[in-house]
């Protein structure tokens, strides 16, 4: 990424994080008179109208780390991924604009390395970054020989049309399998999107021991 770029899109994440400051705020004093999607425009439009007054927004994201790679907020993204949340949920459990949650969702999987949510959670277990969040209880979970090859392919951020490559069964096949395998692990949520249940799967598959952790969680490196 070339200089210009890299200004580019620090200058992208300050507006967008300012103005999530901005939307929190206003929702705060006015509650229930505006509703999330007025108080996230109202908080776009202030600090347009900042800037095009002269004035300048700074932030100083290194205040706000608790991990090198993660900012503050990060651990409390990964665990509502980890639940199968949806971001909307998200969102509404964080007081977090969606567009703004799905914009810190896009950075922390660029710091991180991750291509995917999934892949995502599963670089925040292999790190150690989830030893705070308890395990779902769960019975005794058996997985097939396939079912447990699928599970980690997914934590390694693989898509369906890669897993169909990687052991050479045709898509349809490699969905049967995942259904199946998110019925055993009683990923899916009631009404979730289905999206929601592949970071979750991933999840439980480290919780429950299905999935290898290193003898030594470290960090990732970007």
């Amino acid at each position: 990424m070339s200089t210009t770029e890299t200004t580019a899109t620090a200058a992208v994440d300050v507006d967008v994080e300012a103005a999530a400051v901005i939307t929190a705020r206003v929702s705060a004093l006015l509650g229930r008179r505006l509703t999330p999607a007025e108080a996230e425009r109202l908080g776009t439009a202030a600090l347009q109208a900042l800037r095009a007054d002269g004035w300048t927004v700074q932030a100083d994201f290194t205040r706000h780390r608790v991990h090198p790679q993660l900012c503050a907020f990060d651990p409390t993204l990964l665990a509502g991924l980890a639940r199968g949340c949806s971001t909307h949920e998200i969102a509404a459990a964080t007081g977090i604009p969606h567009a703004t949650l799905r914009h810190r969702i896009q950075r922390l999987r660029g710091r991180i390395g991750a291509v995917n949510t999934a892949h995502a959670v599963a670089i925040a277990y292999r790190s150690g970054w989830m030893a705070g969040l308890d395990p779902e209880p769960r019975g005794p979970i058996t997985l097939s020989t396939r079912q447990r090859q699928i599970l980690g392919l997914i934590a390694d951020g693989h898509t369906n049309e890669a897993i169909s490559t990687r052991i050479d069964v045709c898509r349809d096949s490699v969905i049967t399998h995942i259904r199946r395998l998110y019925s055993v692990l009683d990923a899916s949520r009631p009404g979730g999107p289905p999206t929601a249940a592949r970071p979750r799967a991933v999840a439980l598959g480290y919780q429950h021991g299905l999935l290898p952790l290193p003898t030594a969680p470290t960090a990732t490196a970007v």
